[in-house]
């Protein structure tokens, strides 16, 4: 470990930072307050997207559709919860202890079926019957083919091309043809139309189920193969009592786990059904099996605090700015610069804020159920200056889905330009099939090169032990900022958005990009010394853990110190490098340096030694859940 730089805090440079934050930040916030009143002549031509609210006498903003539907079934999705936690305590205190006292003392002697999942299958079943009504049968019928697939075509050669080949082909068939109708099968069959649950269009969230179903095919794809390379007894063996949430994920279950009743309770596990975050299989499996020792009531309770928060700050935000409306109604031209700029940003605030909530509702619930999973949105979006850790943070589940089922098996690192290019082309395509969103990821793509190249090539030593090399840093991490925005809003923006960039890069915004690209350095800095504050805590704990030995902790720190050279991580840049310009948030070197983070994983493997290897490629493999 490297020894963290003196803190910054007190000086006068901060102090003229600090005065900078007190000014600009309040007069932001009254801008932003003041373009969305009602005195504005603009107001009566977007009031139709607003409805009556609850708080400070102002109407709240509910013209986005993901955000109004959440929100208009949140009652219902929390009771439906409730009650599937509930009833799965009661089971496990009650039948679990009664009934399955040897899965209990020893869960390994239990394989196949896991009595821990039998609720989960059952309220599945009735939670998706409720919500997709007669459309359940195209939830069956897929999902079915699927498990079908992978069980007679696990362990060949070519079963990844058939995976992919038919999950893709699903993805796109349920979007050209909308769900389908049972009327396009037969005209007896139209009727079922008509009970189509609660939300009709079931496919516009399968695109999560169908991340389950690749990790559940691929999953059991390499445990066939490592059957291949040793024995079932030393796979299995791998399987008993992980230690580490990286075990969970990178070791096989045993081969009896992947059942139907357990892909099942999997794809379809009602806290994480809808929206993620995404575990794999095998970290389920074995979770449902042993535990994780992460889960404590305590820290539920406060992540439940924390969550009722952030949804109060949702709503006090849609009463006071209505950028999502004035986003749609999109007619810029009585707007200045400025608050155009400060609308585009509360745009891209509230598409981050809303998916904080959703993600954090769903994990709340799993959690509550004993069910850890990874924590998406890491960091606000206003506290991220690099494009790898921006992405890296913003949907992490589906990051590390992406990097163990697409990255790695494609070539890693080895091939990491081609593949930026084709992940961000899936997750496009993925999201929707639209050109805007091809756009919007080749466009991030082309923003990784850069990036990389500047963070290979200032990232030596001879730059990060300059003193003014965190100056630099601010100045290549606020062209990434205004960079991302700009991607974002061409991927995620509304209708209108062209007119948007227009007029900020017009003459009308002479004045007004230099004095933003001003106050972007000034907050960089700001969170340079945060992600070094954040360092000196992390050192201070590793210093007491390794402070036994006196000379152990010597060793430690020089060994630290000189593989930080090696990397160039600065010691004034929060122990990271740069932004678009220079380097990644955490010191990475490349977009591949998810697969080697401690919170990746492996290639599943039966052992350390000698299965290293993914269907006799012959190279160790690194993954993330």
């Amino acid at each position: 470990m490297r020894t963290p730089s003196p803190s910054l805090w007190r000086t006068k440079e901060f102090m003229v930072y600090y005065v900078a934050y007190i000014t600009i930040v309040p007069f932001m916030m009254y801008t932003m307050y003041q373009a969305s009143s009602p005195s504005r002549k603009e107001y009566g031509k977007y009031e139709h997207y607003l409805t009556d609210g609850w708080m400070l006498g102002r109407k709240v903003d509910m013209s986005d559709g993901q955000w109004r539907t959440f929100r208009s079934h949140l009652p219902a999705f929390a009771l439906a919860m409730f009650g599937y936690v509930a009833t799965n305590w009661v089971f496990r205190l009650t039948v679990l202890r009664g009934f399955f006292p040897g899965f209990l003392r020893s869960p390994a002697s239990t394989r196949g079926a896991l009595p821990t999942l039998w609720v989960a299958f059952g309220y599945a079943s009735i939670f998706v019957a409720v919500l997709s009504g007669t459309s359940i049968v195209f939830v069956l019928v897929i999902t079915g083919a699927n498990y079908f697939i992978a069980k007679r075509f696990g362990g060949r050669r070519w079963a990844p091309l058939v995976i992919w080949a038919y999950n893709m082909g699903m993805l796109f068939s349920n979007e050209c043809y909308k769900g389908y109708d049972f009327g396009r099968i037969h005209e007896s069959l139209a009727w079922l139309d008509g009970h189509r649950g609660i939300l009709r269009r079931w496919d516009i969230t399968f695109n999560i189920t169908m991340l389950r179903m690749v990790s559940f095919a691929m999953d059991f794809h390499w445990r066939v193969r490592q059957e291949q390379m040793a024995s079932r007894q030393k796979i299995d063996a791998m399987a008993v009592d992980p230690k580490t949430d990286k075990d969970r994920i990178e070791h096989s279950c045993f081969r009896e786990d992947y059942c139907f009743v357990n892909y099942w309770a999997y794809i379809l596990y009602p806290p994480l059904y809808m929206t993620g975050p995404i575990i794999t299989f095998n970290n389920f499996i074995s979770q449902m099996r042993y535990p994780s020792p992460s889960i404590r009531r305590r820290t539920t309770i406060l992540y439940g605090i924390r969550l009722v928060l952030a949804g109060l700050f949702m709503e006090l935000i849609l009463h006071t700015v209505y950028c999502v409306a004035i986003s749609k109604w999109a007619h810029w031209d009585s707007f200045s610069a400025f608050e155009i700029s400060l609308m585009g940003y509360m745009r891209l605030t509230f598409i981050w804020l809303k998916l904080f909530v959703i993600w954090r509702f769903a994990r709340f619930w799993a959690m509550a159920d004993g069910l850890d999973t990874v924590e998406n949105m890491r960091r606000c979006m206003s506290n991220n200056y690099s494009l790898q850790q921006f992405w890296r943070d913003w949907h992490c589940s589906y990051n590390r889905w992406l990097v163990r089922y697409v990255y790695i098996p494609l070539g890693g690192r080895r091939t990491s330009v081609w593949n930026t290019f084709v992940i961000f082309t899936f997750v496009a395509l993925w999201h929707d099939l639209t050109m805007r969103l091809l756009q919007w990821a080749w466009l991030i793509a082309l923003l990784f090169l850069p990036e990389g190249l500047a963070t290979w090539y200032f990232g030596k030593p001879r730059w990060s032990r300059k003193p003014y090399f965190r100056f630099l840093c601010s100045m290549g991490g606020a062209l990434n900022i205004i960079a991302m925005m700009i991607a974002n809003l061409v991927g995620f923006g509304d209708a209108g958005v062209e007119k948007m960039l227009e007029k900020i890069f017009s003459r009308h915004g002479a004045f007004f990009l230099p004095a933003t690209y001003l106050v972007l350095n000034i907050h960089l800095q700001v969170m340079f010394e945060l992600r070094e504050h954040e360092y000196r805590r992390e050192y201070e704990a590793s210093k007491q853990r390794l402070a036994a030995s006196g000379s152990e902790w010597e060793m430690a720190v020089s060994s630290g110190a000189s593989s930080q050279d090696t990397v160039g991580k600065s010691s004034q840049a929060g122990g990271g490098g740069s932004g678009a310009a220079l380097a990644s948030a955490g010191g990475a070197k490349a977009v591949d340096a998810a697969d080697q983070s401690n919170s990746s994983g492996s290639s599943p493997s039966a052992n350390a030694d000698s299965l290293t290897k993914r269907g006799g490629s012959g190279r160790r493999h690194d993954h993330s859940d």
